[in-house]
């Protein structure tokens, strides 16, 4: 059976989803900041070379979700990513920010990838109606 002339049902955007809020952020006619994921991993690299602990803490989305072997550990704030931030950002976890590549980012609904996913950034969005100016935080890491 061929069917044409089907349609889709608009989504609700009084709940937008990631997906939707990601289409959004990219739909035509809107002025998005492309650069932005870059300029944040130059940022972040800045921070791990100069071990600037406190601006990496900065550059945090409490809270953070930590996927350690052992299991899922999710900080809520800057005086425990402190406490473990050995742990968080190990020898490896920095390397990858390290040798990442603005051009080479991995990007898609979930944020933009660091390395084989040893970190995740994104727009650190208060509600649904996200934009480009909501500032680029770690969402998650994976030691």
């Amino acid at each position: 059976m061929v069917v044409t002339g089907s349609r889709v049902a608009r989504p609700n955007r009084g709940k937008s989803s990631n997906v939707a809020v990601m289409a959004e952020r990219s739909a035509p006619g809107k002025a998005a900041d492309t650069d932005a994921p870059g300029r944040f991993l130059t940022r972040l690299q800045a921070a791990v070379r100069a071990d600037d602990r406190s601006a990496i803490a900065g550059m945090i989305a409490y809270p953070l979700r930590v996927n350690f072997d052992d299991g899922l550990k999710t900080y809520k704030d800057r005086p425990s990513i402190q406490r473990d931030f050995e742990r968080i950002f190990t020898p490896r976890v920095r390397q990858a920010i390290l040798d990442q590549e603005a051009d080479k980012l991995f990007t898609n609904y979930q944020g933009s990838m660091i390395g084989d996913g040893e970190v995740w950034f994104d727009r650190s969005c208060s509600n649904a109606s996200c934009s480009d100016r909501e500032p680029l935080r770690i969402k998650a890491i994976n030691p």
